[in-house]
C-alpha cells in the first residue's frame, strides 16, 4: 500500500515557477480556500514536489503511538491515518498543481466550493 503511494509521490511532475506558485497562493488566499487535511501542514500553498516527498517521509517515520496520529479520531490505526492523510494530501496537491497551471477544471472546483454559494 505505502510502496504504491510513494511511487505516486515520486512520480509527481516538475514544479511551476516560483512566481506562479506565489500568484496561485495569493489567489487562493483571496478566496479563503483551504483544503481539509488530516494532519497539520505548514504553508501548503507553497508546497513543491520536494516538500511533498519530505512530508511523505515525515509521516511514514511517525511512530504508531504518535500523538499527532492519535489526535485523528474515527480511524482505527496509525497506518490508517497515515494512508488517509497521504492520499488526501496527494489529491489536494494535484488540484493545487492544476490551479498553478491554469487548469479550468481545478479552478471550477475551487470556484464552485468558495464563490458560487
Amino acid at each position: 500500500m505505502f510502496d504504491e503511494l510513494k511511487a505516486r509521490y515520486e512520480g509527481l511532475g516538475t514544479d511551476t515557477s516560483e512566481e506562479q506558485i506565489r500568484l496561485t497562493k495569493e489567489a487562493l488566499g483571496r478566496r479563503q480556500y483551504m483544503p481539509v487535511l488530516l494532519l497539520p501542514i505548514r504553508d501548503f500553498f507553497s508546497f513543491t514536489k520536494a516538500d511533498m516527498l519530505a512530508e511523505f517521509e515525515r509521516v511514514m517515520a511517525l511512530p504508531q503511538e504518535s500523538e499527532e496520529l492519535k489526535a485523528v479520531v474515527g480511524l482505527g490505526s496509525g497506518d490508517e491515518v497515515k494512508e488517509k492523510h497521504l492520499l488526501t494530501l496527494l489529491n489536494q496537491y494535484e488540484i493545487l498543481c492544476g490551479l498553478r497551471t491554469g487548469d479550468g477544471d481545478a479552478w471550477a472546483l475551487v470556484n464552485e466550493l468558495y464563490e458560487d454559494d
